[in-house]
């Protein structure tokens, strides 16, 4: 008949705890100081030291973008600000070979993280460790804290600072070199945009000259004004000598008329077909191509002039840009050396490792104590075979 087998109670735990007390408290004591003694000699102690930075009011890369923001019709996206995408540019910075790399020279961090520089990835380990020795977050005010941990307070502190600084050093710089950029792109472009002006005013000039049309608007309805008198002029004369005709036709009158209907007559057909001789009044019959080619020509001119006037002020700029050498960051809160580690949380860890210590002495006593489990033939065979390289069949 096979054995009952009991479950053990809260109570049973109890029990079993107090029985084997003499074994336990020594075995937990003595785990909490070697752990407490390990912790404090071995492991180094790291401090933390925080900054608080904004990024100033002028955070355009190059400027341009802030005077694109004033010019209106243009879409939202061209001409503002960074935003949210400005503090990645910071952890991109912050968290490049080139930038960290130049922190661990400045501080001989190799030897102060004791990397033997025999290691051929010495320098992968150092960067490593920098790394995650640098913390970076955005608060709740959109603020930007940098922390840098190290093992002296005053060392943190200054490594925060420096931080900071290089940082700042570091935006100029890429802000300077995209004025440079932008201003070398918009010289090429005022240099095309200029001749492509000359060209248009070039070729305008030379179409006034040929065809003697200056300004189409005006000549035009000068033009028609001097054609429609004209063909007044003749249809009264045609009338007045219909009239001096039928009154008395052997009137002298109307060969004076006859001359003067003829001459209009004249002045109007050569109006139509190649205008009036040295004056500015170009054919009727070839105004309409005319004056198509004309506002052609005007309106390339226009064209390239307000291109013109569009790009010198974002040329000005980009210069402006290129020489300005202000700080980007405003810095809120220097860091200070701190009065307490941040690492190793000695109490913690120790009460940690002392709590899994004695799960594990706790979990053997109950293999011990609970005859079931040591009747148990699975519980048997693990034992007889735990430690043998072949197991009985």
């Amino acid at each position: 008949m096979e054995k009952d087998k009991k479950s053990l109670k809260f109570i049973d735990y109890v029990v079993i705890i107090i029985k084997w007390k003499h074994i336990l408290i020594p075995i937990l004591l003595l785990t909490m100081v070697v752990t407490y003694l390990t912790i404090y000699f071995f492991i180094k102690e790291e401090y933390k030291a925080t900054a608080l930075i904004i990024p100033s009011e002028d955070q355009s890369m190059g400027g341009i973008a802030g005077l694109l923001s004033t010019i209106q019709g243009l879409p939202a996206e061209i001409g503002g600000q960074f935003g949210g995408t400005e503090m990645n540019i910071y952890n991109t910075i912050i968290y490049s070979r080139s930038f960290l790399e130049d922190i661990i020279d400045k501080f001989n961090l190799v030897e102060e993280f004791e990397i033997s520089k025999q290691l051929v990835d010495y320098k992968e380990l150092a960067l490593r460790q920098l790394g995650s020795s640098i913390e970076i977050e955005i608060n709740d005010d959109m603020a930007y804290e940098i922390s840098v941990k190290a093992f002296s307070p005053e060392k943190s502190a200054e490594m925060t600072n420096y931080v900071i600084n290089k940082l700042n050093d570091r935006i100029i710089e890429l802000k300077i070199q995209k004025s440079k950029n932008n201003r070398e792109f918009l010289g090429r472009r005022l240099l095309d945009i200029r001749d492509n002006l000359k060209r248009a005013e070039d070729s305008l000039k030379s179409f006034q000259e040929k065809t003697g049309m200056i300004q189409a608007e005006d000549q035009i309805k000068e033009i028609l004004s001097v054609y429609s008198e004209l063909e007044t002029q003749l249809i009264t004369k045609e009338i007045e000598l219909s009239i001096l005709k039928q009154i008395n036709s052997s009137s002298p009158q109307i060969e004076a008329s006859k001359i003067q209907v003829e001459e209009l007559d004249r002045k109007i057909k050569e109006l139509r077909s190649k205008g009036i001789e040295n004056s500015a009044f170009i054919s009727l019959k070839s105004v309409p191509q005319k004056a198509i080619d004309y506002f052609r020509l005007f309106r390339e001119v226009e064209i390239n002039n307000e291109i013109l006037k569009f790009m010198l002020p974002l040329y000005e700029q980009a210069k402006f840009e290129e020489q300005k050498d202000v700080p980007i960051l405003q810095v809120i809160d220097y860091a200070i050396p701190p009065a307490k580690k941040a690492y190793p949380p000695r109490t913690i860890l120790t009460l940690t490792i002392t709590f899994f210590v004695f799960l594990m002495i706790f979990s053997m006593i109950l293999v011990k104590e609970n005859e079931n489990w040591n009747n148990e033939p699975k519980y048997l065979y693990i034992k007889q075979n735990l430690f043998r390289w072949k197991a009985k069949s």
